[in-house]
């Protein structure tokens, strides 16, 4: 992948104050303005994977409930394990 490839230029519009907290932010941490974006950027795709996740976890548990408690009702035939 040639060098030009691997980042896009992206242009935001951004209300002052956020800029002006974002300045200060990467100023304090010795960064510039545009690792601090593409950082939060990545955080916040990160959180919304996650709560994706999440998401499909309950439905899953919610949708496979009732299977859950058949299972747990069901009569289990007793087995005995010993050891040879």
């Amino acid at each position: 992948m040639d060098r030009l490839e691997e980042n896009r230029r992206v242009m935001v519009r951004l209300p002052h104050y956020l800029v002006d907290a974002l300045d200060r932010v990467a100023d304090d941490e010795g960064r510039r303005r545009s690792e601090v974006i593409r950082e939060s950027v990545e955080f916040y795709l990160a959180e919304q994977r996650r709560q994706q996740l999440r998401q499909e976890l309950i439905q899953g548990y919610q949708e496979m409930g009732h299977l859950n408690a058949t299972m747990a009702e069901a009569p289990w035939d007793l087995v005995t394990f010993t050891r040879e």
